[in-house]
């Protein structure tokens, strides 16, 4: 019993480092990058914008309609035709932003010699 953990320290110290020679080099690739060129930059920012432009747009449509229905519906009480009206202004200053949005996707392309 004496021998066998002596024996089994030196197999130990023995069979480990030509377990670990056994491993398969590591992998010598880089990492994707997100940008080749700055010309990818622009069309990402691009996509991104026109997404952002069709769901702004989609929902200023959606809160027009919705204001002018509360409108219809408000029947001249003072109260309803005020918050009518918040609401028909506050999607026409959704409609501004997201066409200024994407004028400032213009702005950025031209300063970037896109």
């Amino acid at each position: 019993m004496k021998k066998i953990l002596p024996a089994f320290l030196l197999l130990t110290f023995l069979v480990f480092p030509v377990l670990v020679s056994a491993q398969p080099a590591a992998p010598t690739a880089t990492a994707p990058t997100i940008f080749t060129s700055g010309q990818s930059m622009i069309d990402l920012l691009d996509v991104v914008a026109n997404w952002a432009f069709v769901i702004l747009m989609s929902l200023a449509a959606i809160m027009l309609i919705f204001g002018g229905m509360k409108f219809i519906n408000a029947r001249g009480k003072s109260e309803d035709v005020t918050a009518a009206r918040d609401l028909l202004i506050w999607a026409l200053v959704g409609v501004a932003v997201g066409v200024a949005a994407k004028g400032l996707v213009a702005v950025v392309r031209s300063i970037l010699g896109g």
